[in-house]
């Protein structure tokens, strides 16, 4: 009998680590933010073009897109496939990629309002072809459990997008910051090596990319992103000064906007079902 000398999913919810604990995608995206944040990944269309690159795609195919945000990745793959369907716990995101659809002239996308925790295949979904998550994995607990029906749920193939050690750029904050503000030792996040590990534990062996992602967050008010961060992480309310402090100097000007600029290392987990089902 095989021992496992580290528990990889018990580590990954502990190096999720945040103060008070990250609050749910229902209490933390309001529709101004999910508008903002619709708005900002419009100009990602480079980023978009290189994953979608990434992923093999057939006119036939299904395609399911785990944590859909407002539709950046769904939207221009469902023009090249038979159907996706998004899975977005965000009312508010949702309501963005519902009026991206209409604008687009997208039809071929079932929307559904739940948690990937909370889905069911057979139940809420049936397999589809090509299983897709990009950056979507911050929020869920059991790594295990999710990464179990992710592959249960693509007949063909499972590609998931995710961070690379503390590469997370303007996402997050950094580790000079999260010390100024809290006054407690660098916070350790997870990254792609948890879910691949994990993966790898279930027999699954996976193939890994890593690359550069080029982030630009529209910044049109400050005040309102500072305060997004702040919710997020139970900033104190003593230390704003200094997270703002720290946003301006990442603000740049182009074409009459302001953006908050950043270059990620993200890492690219995919394998085919043909790998390791008989």
């Amino acid at each position: 009998m095989k021992t496992k000398i580290i528990n990889w999913n018990e580590l990954w919810r502990i190096t999720r680590w945040v103060p008070g604990g990250r609050k749910g995608p229902n209490e933390l995206i309001d529709m101004k933010m999910a508008k903002e944040f619709n708005e900002t990944v419009k100009g990602h269309k480079e980023r978009t073009e290189k994953q979608i690159a990434s992923i093999k795609l057939e006119p036939e195919y299904t395609v399911l897109d785990v944590g859909a945000g407002t539709g950046r990745l769904a939207i221009p793959i469902a023009k090249n496939v038979k159907k996706v369907t998004a899975i977005e716990p965000s009312e508010s995101m949702l309501a963005c990629l519902d009026n991206n659809m209409q604008t687009e002239g997208v039809s071929n996308i079932a929307c559904i309002n739940k948690m990937w925790d909370d889905i069911e295949i057979g139940v809420d979904i049936e397999p589809h072809d090509v299983v897709i998550a990009s950056h979507s994995f911050e929020m869920l607990g059991d790594i295990r459990e999710a990464l179990k029906k992710i592959d249960s749920a693509a007949k063909k193939s499972a590609y998931i997008f995710t961070f690379v050690e503390n590469e997370r750029g303007i996402m997050w904050m950094n580790d000079d910051l999260w010390n100024q503000i809290y006054g407690k030792r660098s916070h350790i996040w997870s990254d792609y090596i948890y879910l691949y590990v994990a993966l790898h534990e279930m027999g699954i062996y996976a193939n890994v990319n890593i690359f550069d992602s080029k982030f630009d967050l529209a910044c049109n008010n400050l005040d309102h992103v500072a305060k997004h961060r702040m919710d997020m992480y139970e900033t104190p309310l003593e230390n704003e000064a200094i997270l703002k402090e720290y946003l301006s100097n990442m603000l740049t000007e182009k074409q009459g906007a302001s953006y908050l600029n950043g270059i990620t290392k993200s890492a690219l987990i995919w394998w085919t079902n043909d790998e390791h089902k008989g």
